[in-house]
């Protein structure tokens, strides 16, 4: 009886523990990095290293690594995970001279003109863009990183202040690059440093601004990784006046010799591991198809969780120990596909709402000139209270929170509905831009912007259609076990505890008898 009562005790004790455990974890106590991409020295307590881990990712193929030449620029937008955002089209415009216009914080001279831009817009909330495409067919991405310069707060520029300045004012990759840093010069950056991608369908250059000071560097062919921290080091090929004498008067470092643009200009603690363990795994995927990488690849690494890896977690998107490329913050992504051999108007932008493992990409051009009112609808929230139903943007989020709820079981059918949906996009692309391009050669430049606007707005309005239909599909065929698998594990658990100390039990018992035995061996000598 007092074996009995112990072992039902010692499974009662096991039970609360893992319960308790669990529970912890649904809180997110207990957050550990054990990175095997990350050998640096790293303290868990880092304020930079929390801020880093809700940072975007960007990557890029450009040239010689790509299978056909062109570049491609691909980001998520990593921000509050219910930060609502809209696919927002800005016209071209023409201002009076002297004109002025407010920023997210400052108000800036004005310039005689602004270029046509459409892009990710944080609803009402922002002024800037994090990512998007101009009527050039200039491309614009950035990326938080933490630096120890000081930085102007409220007097500064936000970051999607820049972006959107650089699409509304330059007509190259280059000039969006000179852009950037003259606008960092004159009023640096707000409350955090930044990687800028400014790319055309020649070079991409990438931007590490720090307050005030930058470096960057040119991209024709190879590819290029960032997460939430600085990489250039040594080598740059642009940058402010006094970028290193500035480092060296700070004491950041001793003399010339000693310079590195990443390690002077960034916060405590770098390197991030937030950040490295993006940086190395997308450098490893992305290297595993150099001279080979398609739009689909760089899609594919937008989705990615370190899967086939020891840091896989699932459900994929509450992985607490490793911060996934795809995450639960990632509120949109982008995959600009910039080709030399197509005009600008031709450029492409593939769109993604929500997260890119459970949504699809639409593809809208550099002379798309409406959107439809779906993709700019809806504002944050601090939950899923702030849904929509008709916002773009809140149907997939509803879509994604009710994939995450049975991930494993539920993604298969997702995904292939949507691939079905974006073999048709592909297909579609193709016939659109030779039709196009034939009213290009004819001159019939409004024919071509129709022609456009109702492609782009066709497939926009069949992924908003699908997406609601997939989440109704869901709603109406719940699991027969119910949503939450937790205390179906938990029973689970105790079970197994209360047999293995069963058996336990009844080996001690086995052997305790044993000892009274004679000794068979010696009964026949």
């Amino acid at each position: 009886m007092e074996s009995i009562y112990s072992t039902c005790l010692f499974t009662i004790l096991v039970s609360q523990f893992i319960i308790g455990f669990s529970a912890s974890q649904v809180q997110g106590l207990g957050k550990t990095y054990r990175n095997p991409f990350f050998n640096a020295a790293y303290s868990n307590q880092s304020m930079v290293e929390d801020e880093v881990d809700l940072g975007c990712t960007t990557f890029l193929a450009a040239g010689n690594a790509t299978h056909d030449g062109s570049i491609i620029l691909a980001k998520n937008r990593d921000l509050d995970e219910f930060e609502a955002q809209w696919l927002y089209y800005s016209p071209r415009q023409y201002h009076p001279p002297g004109s002025r216009v407010q920023l997210q914080y400052i108000e800036i001279p004005q310039t005689e003109v602004t270029w046509a831009w459409v892009g990710f817009k944080s609803y009402t909330l922002k002024w800037g863009v994090g990512m998007g495409i101009n009527e050039w067919g200039v491309a614009v991405a950035d990326n938080d990183a933490p630096t120890r310069e000081p930085l102007a707060e409220q007097r500064g520029l936000h970051d999607n202040d820049v972006c959107r300045l650089i699409l509304e004012r330059a007509e190259t990759a280059y000039e969006g690059m000179r852009i950037a840093g003259v606008l960092l010069e004159q009023y640096g950056h707000s409350y955090v440093g930044q990687v800028y991608w400014v790319a055309d369908a020649k070079e991409c250059w990438i931007l590490e601004g720090a307050g005030r000071h930058w470096a960057a560097v040119k991209v024709v062919n190879g590819f290029e990784v960032r997460a939430n921290q600085f990489q250039i080091t040594t080598f740059w090929d642009a940058a402010s006046p006094d970028l290193v004498e500035y480092t060296v008067r700070q004491g950041w470092c001793t003399s010339a010799d000693d310079f590195s643009f990443a390690e002077c200009y960034s916060g405590a603690g770098y390197p991030y591991q937030s950040s490295q363990t993006r940086y190395t795994r997308v450098q490893q995927l992305l290297g595993a198809k150099a001279g080979n990488i398609t739009l689909g690849d760089m899609m594919l690494i937008l989705a990615d969780h370190y899967e086939d890896t020891v840091m896989y977690h699932q459900p994929p998107h509450d992985n607490k120990e490793y911060r996934t490329v795809c995450c639960r913050q990632t509120v949109a992504a982008m995959v600009a596909h910039l080709r030399p051999w197509q005009p600008r108007q031709l450029q492409l932008m593939w769109c993604c709402m929500s997260n890119p493992c459970i949504s699809v990409f639409t593809p809208v051009y550099a002379s798309t000139s409406a959107i439809l009112k779906p993709y700019l609808t809806g504002t944050g929230a601090r939950d899923m209270s702030g849904y929509n139903p008709e916002s773009a943007w809140w149907r997939f989020k509803r879509l994604q929170t009710l994939v995450d709820k049975g991930y494993s079981w539920r993604l298969p059918a997702v995904r292939e509905r949507w691939a079905n949906l974006y073999a048709e996009e592909r297909s579609g692309t193709a016939e659109l831009e030779q039709h196009v391009l034939g009213l290009i050669d004819e001159e019939r430049f409004e024919d071509a912007e129709d022609a456009v606007n109702a492609f782009v707005n066709t497939w926009l309005s069949r992924a908003y259609t699908v997406c609601g239909e997939l989440t109704e599909a869901l709603t109406q065929n719940p699991p027969p076990w119910g949503e939450n698998w937790t205390p179906y594990l938990l029973i689970g658990a105790a079970l197994i505890v209360l047999f293995t100390a069963v058996l336990y039990l009844k080996k001690k018992r086995t052997r305790a008898s044993s000892r009274f035995q004679p000794d068979r061996s010696l009964m026949y000598s």
